[in-house]
């Protein structure tokens, strides 16, 4: 990896990582164990991944990146952890932006602020230490959901500015949360190392070819019972049926979202994780959360309650799911 040498050297972090991430890593290109060698991590094979002010950074060199910030935090480690939000500002700024490109316009106006970040609440039960892995963290709002339902939170993402925000975001919220800079179809983990994977508004992102890839090293990650939960699309959405128009009907390009037929996208889970079922996640949008009415102005907020009560609606009429535009598949690693 050659962005070990020049200036990811410089920027690396002097300190050995936390043992406990330390023991659970593995290279992402042939899963062996990893040693810490003055703050280099280093497969016996010789592969070596730098880590930058405390953060392991995993990505795969010669692997065709899935978003652009992928190649992007390769070549600009240190000029990128130098330029890292520093004020409360800055932060909040950066949280607006990533919310703004996920969510679309409900969240342009959104009050957030340093006492108020967006956190979601996770649909998980809560647990006392059970490791969970959120694939595409971004800026950490559900690594801190799940931290607060007792979780043991690793976040990865390809882009160092996100997982660097993830990072402070976690520390504000008074949460415990490891980051790492990675990619989900190469995850730098043993075997059977997490109880649960989440995943919310990325693998939408994935072409089929990546989606399985990324499954499949999702199911090695996890423990036999363990599950994960990820947010995908419904082709058949009404929101979603309006967005392919306006795209010409045409296939999706680069980082755009995909469209998937439900039973389709249970075949695949079910396939590259395990049995898997379909749950309603929300109506009229692909992001939007009940847990931010607070922050959001009136038109958005009338939106979002008729998403939830349209989801409610879905647990007595199952048909009502056809058309949500947001689904959660839910998978178990049988053995």
């Amino acid at each position: 990896m050659t962005a070990v040498n020049g200036t990811a050297e410089r920027g690396r972090s002097p300190a050995p990582l936390d043992s406990w991430l330390l023991e659970r890593l593995a290279c992402p290109r042939d899963r062996q164990p990893l040693q810490w060698q003055d703050g280099i991590l280093c497969c016996p094979s010789g592969h070596r991944y730098p880590v930058v002010d405390g953060i392991p950074v995993m990505l795969i060199e010669e692997a065709l990146p899935t978003h652009f910030m992928a190649r992007y935090s390769l070549d600009h480690l240190s000029e990128l952890i130098a330029r890292q939000p520093q004020s409360d500002d800055d932060l909040l700024d950066f949280v607006r932006g990533s919310l703004t490109g996920t969510c679309g316009n409900l969240y342009r106006h959104a009050r957030i602020t340093a006492d108020r970040l967006p956190i979601p609440d996770i649909r998980l039960p809560d647990v006392a230490g059970a490791p969970l892995l959120d694939v595409g963290c971004n800026w950490g709002r559900w690594c801190v959901s799940a931290a607060r339902r007792g979780y043991r939170v690793v976040g990865i993402d390809p882009s160092l500015p996100a997982v660097l925000a993830a990072r402070r975001v976690a520390a504000r919220s008074g949460c415990a949360v490891h980051v790492i800079v990675g990619d989900g179809r190469h995850l730098p983990f043993r075997d059977g190392t997490f109880d649960v994977v989440f995943s919310y508004s990325v693998l939408q992102h994935f072409s089929p070819e990546d989606l399985r890839s990324c499954l499949a090293d999702i199911r090695r990650v996890l423990v036999p019972g363990g599950q994960a939960l990820v947010q995908m699309p419904n082709r058949f959405g009404l929101r979603n049926l309006l967005q392919q128009v306006r795209r010409g009907l045409r296939q999706a390009r680069q980082f755009e979202v995909r469209y998937w037929r439900p039973s389709h996208l249970q075949r695949v889970f079910e396939h590259g994780i395990g049995p898997s079922t379909l749950e309603t996640d929300g109506f009229f949008t692909l992001n939007a959360q009940r847990s931010d009415l607070d922050l959001l102005p009136m038109g958005a907020g009338l939106v979002v309650r008729l998403s939830e009560w349209l989801r409610a609606g879905s647990e007595r009429l199952p048909w009502l799911r056809s058309l949500a535009d947001s689904l959660y598949v839910r998978s178990s690693k049988v053995s």
